[in-house]
């Protein structure tokens, strides 16, 4: 593996922020309010991998993999090749009473071992917080999964590049703000009745960044990133 080498998102605009990309190998968060957009980037992130012929993995503890997919194919981006472990409740209660969490301990080093995926998306942090109230054991938790992601490398020995989703409000940051390696930051808010998005990068360890709020859309294909040229100026 060379070192600090870059990795596309799949979205071209957030590449020239990044100043090429993802670090490879490492954790990072995405956090926004509902409906931001963090699943999209996501899923674009293991899309762009899954084209280059890449192992892909989607975790989910809220939304249920069929509707994920069809989320996803409403926008043009459905790839079968991405593979979905889902811990949402729906599908979890079908087993019994067994919790998201045991099943996450359980299954998440299992599937890295057998998939050996180069990129993994948690969707969201926010549940484990959720289900797990207690706020130093949640910590703990996530530390605990970041550290599964960052033991299974490939044959290639490519190691894994994963992205956690959080859900935030306002400009809070959670803890896995201060856990992983880099923090990108969607926003959507109402302004006199249009819905306006944008796109920040609150840390990036490793590397230079532009420090802009840059505007962004969602349409078919995902999310794009205005030119460089335009920033918004709060």
């Amino acid at each position: 593996m060379a070192l600090n080498r870059r990795i596309s998102t799949g979205i071209s605009g957030l590449d020239s922020m990044l100043k090429g990309g993802l670090i490879e190998g490492r954790p990072y968060a995405v956090m926004g309010g509902p409906g931001a957009g963090k699943s999209i980037l996501g899923w674009q992130f293991l899309h762009e991998g899954a084209i280059k012929g890449e192992q892909t993995l989607y975790v989910t503890l809220d939304e249920p993999h069929d509707e994920i997919r069809a989320n996803m194919d409403s926008l043009d981006m459905m790839d079968p090749s991405i593979k979905i472990m889902d811990l949402s409740p729906e599908d979890v209660e079908k087993d019994g009473d067994i919790s998201s969490l045991t099943y996450l301990d359980q299954e998440l080093p299992a599937q890295l071992l057998r998939f050996k995926p180069t990129r993994v998306v948690l969707d969201s942090t926010t549940s484990i917080r959720t289900m797990e109230p207690d706020a130093f054991r949640a910590r703990r938790r996530i530390l605990s999964i970041m550290r599964v992601l960052s033991s299974v490398t490939t044959e290639e020995d490519h190691p894994i590049t994963s992205v956690l989703i959080t859900e935030t409000n306002g400009t809070e940051l959670p803890v896995e703000g201060y856990l992983t390696r880099g923090v990108i930051r969607l926003h959507s808010e109402m302004v006199k009745g249009v819905r306006v998005r944008a796109i920040s990068i609150d840390k990036m360890r490793g590397g230079n960044f532009d420090e802009h709020l840059r505007p962004i859309r969602i349409g078919k294909g995902g999310i794009y990133v205005a030119a460089q040229d335009t920033i918004i100026i709060g």
